[in-house]
């Protein structure tokens, strides 16, 4: 009697398949796929620094982080460039609005007197939540936003601050995540004195 050994080419070629998918990089596995739902802004010279925006549909550009003083001023841009329409949103700190790498916490604060930040978007000040500030992003629209850390310590190197984002209008979008994360973002180092 005849043996088949038909399944044998089969059973090695699954044996192997997953082997060469890996060496390929031609087979897709979701768990290392990035999520498309939310921007990630890295530096090239700092890896484990970036920025992670609430939502894919809007861009994020950042256009300075400097000491003034004993300040630390960081301003940026928003643009929505992917809701085709109107949207509302609302922008608020937690009260331990950032950090910085020596782990030092910096408060915000429904007061500016007491605020260690300061936040602006559209030139308007906001703070913790019920202080929060709502701007409508017509589409395209271009919306700058700034930081002001007062006291920041001259040692330290790197922060990092989380600004909470909520949806207003229209109600028929989701935002992707309900936050806007600065994660070790890198700072020159002593007091630096613009004259």
């Amino acid at each position: 009697m005849k043996k088949s050994y038909y399944f044998l080419p089969w059973a090695i070629l699954m044996f192997i398949a997953p082997s060469l998918c890996t060496l390929l990089s031609s087979c897709s596995n979701k768990e290392d796929e990035p999520e498309q739902s939310l921007n990630v802004y890295p530096w090239i010279e700092y890896p484990q620094s970036y920025i992670r925006l609430f939502d894919y549909r809007m861009d994020f550009r950042m256009l300075s982080v400097q000491r003034n003083g004993t300040s630390l001023q960081i301003e940026y841009t928003l643009t929505n460039t992917g809701f085709g329409q109107d949207v509302t949103l609302t922008f608020y700190l937690n009260r331990d609005a950032g950090h910085d790498n020596l782990g030092n916490t910096y408060i915000c604060s429904a007061t500016a007197f007491d605020s260690d930040v300061i936040a602006t978007i559209n030139g308007d000040r906001y703070s913790t939540s019920g202080q929060g500030r709502q701007v409508t992003f017509l589409p395209n629209q271009t919306i700058r936003g700034s930081f002001t850390i007062k006291d920041f310590d001259i040692n330290a190197t790197a922060f990092s601050m989380s600004v909470n984002v909520s949806k207003v209008k229209p109600t028929d979008i989701v935002l992707a995540a309900n936050r806007m994360d600065f994660v070790n973002i890198p700072v020159s180092q002593g007091e630096i004195l613009n004259e």
